[in-house]
């Protein structure tokens, strides 16, 4: 920064005007602008266009100003600067950096429950048991105004589990049908569940304020590529385990979440208007979660 100031005075000091002796240079003309969000120099022959957006408390400010020099009046050392960076949890981001208009970006490791909505009355889903994991997601972010506020598109894994743990189970019977019905009479009952693996990618719309609060709102598209039934329980002192890797899950799901957080820790909530199962071969619900995030 101290590098940009000096090439911006530098430059502003032959904009203004001079007197030039041997020996001494008589400055006119000085400007100084704390923090710019931007400064432009474009070089053509002899001329010189300095242009800045935003300064210090004033985003909108706006500078522009044109000089004739020759090469010997004016010696500056062209820095190459990209308006990229690379957020990766965790790390200290220095003001320069925080002005970056694009970013990748490694954020939003999520843990939480879920449950159902809209299920059959006999359909217990448990949401104390019923987990729900996302991996971080690694996307690109863009700050279209110079602000905090940003545009991020990335991808994730996700986990999502719907447990039961009451009298009733899931039942996939030989016609390929998914149903709810009850234990064989005398089970010692453990837990009847459906898991559904996704590709996900968050779209979110991201405000972060200079305390460090954020908020976050966007879809999530799922593409759930893999879904599986499992119940387990006891009869007569033997143990029986039903599994199934074929239960027509719903293949493109759209989740809208909205989530909280100050550092790099968060809550969010997400909500799924979507069925989880092809309601042509099994009960018809959608899901809820709630859980934390982090980074």
């Amino acid at each position: 920064m101290k590098k940009m100031i000096l090439l911006v005075a530098t430059l502003l000091i032959a904009a203004g005007g001079y007197a030039e002796s041997k020996d001494s240079l008589k400055v006119e003309n000085v400007m100084g602008i704390d923090n710019p969000d931007r400064v432009t120099i474009t070089e053509s022959n002899n001329r010189m266009k300095v242009e800045i957006d935003g300064k210090k408390d004033n985003p909108d400010f706006r500078y522009v100003r044109e000089v004739e020099i020759s090469p010997s009046d004016v010696s500056v050392t062209k820095e190459r600067n990209s308006d990229w960076d690379f957020n990766i949890p965790f790390r200290k981001h220095t003001e320069e950096q925080k002005r970056k208009r694009n970013a990748f970006v490694v954020k939003d490791f999520k843990i939480g429950l879920s449950t159902v909505q809209g299920a059959p009355d006999n359909m217990d889903v448990t949401m104390g048991s019923s987990w729900e994991i996302t991996t971080p997601s690694f996307g690109w972010e863009y700050y279209p105004w110079k602000t905090r506020t940003s545009l991020s598109i990335g991808v994730a894994c996700s986990w999502r589990n719907y447990r039961m743990t009451g009298k009733q189970r899931f039942i996939k019977d030989p016609g390929n049908d998914m149903s709810i019905g009850a234990y064989p009479e005398g089970a010692d009952i453990q837990f009847s569940r459906i898991k559904v693996f996704s590709w996900s990618f968050p779209v979110m719309f991201t405000h972060q304020t200079k305390n460090n609060f954020s908020f976050s709102f966007g879809p999530i598209i799922n593409f759930n590529t893999h879904a599986s039934m499992k119940t387990r329980y006891k009869l007569n002192g033997e143990k029986f385990k039903l599994t199934d890797d074929n239960i027509h899950q719903t293949p493109v799901t759209v989740d809208i979440q909205a989530s909280f957080g100050f550092n790099t820790l968060g809550f969010y909530v997400k909500y799924s208007p979507c069925k989880v199962l092809d309601t042509t071969y099994g009960p018809e619900f959608s899901a809820l979660s709630v859980g934390v995030v982090i980074f």
